[in-house]
């Protein structure tokens, strides 16, 4: 059998120095011993793994797999997959899951060609070869990241498969420890030619590539996957690229204002560059747009400084933030002001993910943000706060507050207490960006008992059947009195749910994979 690789439709990823060839209608496949025949036809592909990042991060189905699956977002509307998520009734059928599930390892055997080749070939790309190679290692250490963190023992693919007759089409699961020490390796190496700051490959043609990936960005999600381990000493190691002795570098920081980072209006501005470490890229126009944004933009649009936005984007408001999350900000928390607005039938709505600049309901172009500065630090202080170096903890998570317009950490806080306030910095920090609450619950084996104590506040808001008025943020003024809670469905998890199920599909067509407890 012929093996062919699918080069994926790369035009969809957004990079203005390639605008040449993104006008080009893209090949769609290609025999093997036709194609890597020179550079650019290696950047091309690497193209094709920005894309598989992009398809897999772009609109829903990653976010209903995370957030909604915690006591940060509710979901309000009617799709019976979407509600198993974000009510915990899902099974192993669930389409999201599939989906989720596949576009991982999409990108990952996507990334397994490419570094192939590359190893194969080293002259295709005779001055480049490392750092490309390098950007795969990290896409491909992402998902796998990502896949642990989901499902646990995950099948470990490091080789392309080029012909089902011959190739391991059929992997069992390995240890999820086994997997993270092989993240591990990939970052580490990745981190080594990955350059300070996202270069650029000119080719022949005279097309200039730009790459998307720094080694701030690898050093951040290996400090991730040692935080995950509990590897408290390696997270400082890693992280101390960050940092000159107890100072953050001046070559990273905050914005110093929250929404700069998720307005596209901003993106270009050098201090939000020192934030954002790896993000990708959309535009409000078809096939580049991020659809995420229809299912939390509000009808009434404004602005974060209270500016009214001419047009309607009629937007869904599907997911809204609960009333816990909304409850644990201060309401002079830059990141209330800036990240939230109250608006048509009186629910909050995420001010991330929304677009400000379109007036279309289904086109935008709202980036995701997948790695920050602000994630360095707080990873960093929760390492010294394990190690029992408070006042580090503490400094760097004043940092984190000080750009929220918040007080510093009171000066003997300590111990559980410490983490506990680092932890609750981070729910205030990423809160509608993904992967990051439940993650943090999962890890520190917290995410049983915060959900219950969920469901316990629920019931007795629903049963006390009062109201609340909080400060609207565009405009600085008090709402009507709003029924709380936002939105009564409880979540029940139960031990089952530290795990997602692995996909019945994927069961079938591989005997070999065995199920996650309780699912069956």
């Amino acid at each position: 059998m012929k093996k062919y690789i699918i080069l994926l439709v790369i035009s969809l990823v957004a990079f203005s120095s390639c605008e040449a060839f993104l006008k080009e209608e893209p090949a769609t496949k290609y025999p093997m011993d036709e194609y890597f025949n020179n550079e650019e036809e290696v950047l091309l592909y690497l193209y094709g793994c920005y894309y598989q990042v992009k398809n897999t991060v772009f609109g829903t189905d990653f976010m209903y797999l995370t957030d909604t699956m915690t006591d940060d977002i509710d979901y309000t509307s009617t799709n019976i997959a979407r509600k198993g998520v974000a009510y915990l009734t899902l099974n192993s059928t669930n389409s999201l899951v599939k989906s989720v599930w596949g576009k991982f390892y999409a990108l990952i055997e996507q990334c397994n060609i490419l570094i192939d080749q590359l190893e194969k070939n080293p002259g295709l790309s005779a001055a480049n070869t490392k750092n490309i190679i390098a950007e795969s290692q990290f896409m491909r250490a992402w998902a796998y990241y990502n896949l642990v963190m989901l499902w646990g023992d995950v099948p470990l693919v490091t080789k392309p498969v080029y012909n089902i007759a011959k190739d391991n089409i059929l992997p069992l699961r390995s240890n999820k420890n086994d997997v993270l020490s092989f993240v591990i390796a990939e970052l580490e190496q990745a981190s080594t030619y990955l350059d300070e700051t996202p270069s650029a490959i000119s080719v022949q043609s005279g097309i200039n590539y730009s790459l998307t990936i720094s080694r701030a960005a690898a050093k951040t999600l290996l400090a991730k996957v040692y935080q995950t381990r509990g590897q408290w000493e390696e997270v400082i190691e890693t992280l101390s690229y960050f940092m000159d002795g107890s100072t953050p570098k001046d070559n990273w920081g905050l914005c110093s204002h929250f929404n700069y980072i998720f307005d596209t209006r901003y993106e270009t501005l050098p201090e939000r560059k020192k934030e954002v470490l790896w993000e990708i890229e959309a535009e409000g126009v078809t096939n580049l747009n991020n659809t995420w944004h229809r299912e939390v933009a509000p009808s009434a649009l404004k602005g974060p400084s209270g500016e009214t936005i001419v047009g309607s984007t009629n937007g869904y408001q599907s997911y809204i933030p609960t009333y816990n999350l909304i409850h644990c900000y201060s309401q002079s928390d830059m990141r209330y002001l800036e990240g939230f607005q109250f608006s048509s039938g009186n629910r909050p709505q995420f001010m991330k993910g929304y677009d400000v600049q379109t007036l279309n309901q289904n086109l935008a172009g709202a980036n995701v943000i997948l790695l920050r500065t602000a994630d360095a630090y707080l990873t960093l202080a929760e390492a010294y706060a394990r190690l029992s170096n408070n006042a580090m903890a503490r400094s760097l998570t004043d940092v984190v507050r000080a750009r929220a317009g918040l007080a510093p950490l009171d000066a003997s806080l300590s111990g559980d207490n410490l983490i506990d306030a680092i932890m609750l910095e981070r729910r205030l920090e990423f809160a509608g960006e993904g992967a990051y609450r439940l993650y943090d619950l999962r890890r520190t084996g917290t995410y049983l008992q915060v959900m219950n104590d969920f469901n316990t506040e629920l019931a007795a808001l629903a049963l006390a059947a009062g109201t609340e008025q909080f400060i609207n943020p565009p405009t600085g003024k008090k709402t009507v009195a709003i029924s709380i809670p936002f939105f009564s469905v409880s979540k029940n998890a139960q031990p089952k749910h530290l795990l997602l199920p692995i996909p019945a599909d994927e069961r079938i067509n591989n005997p070999k994979l065995t199920q996650n407890p309780d699912w069956n």
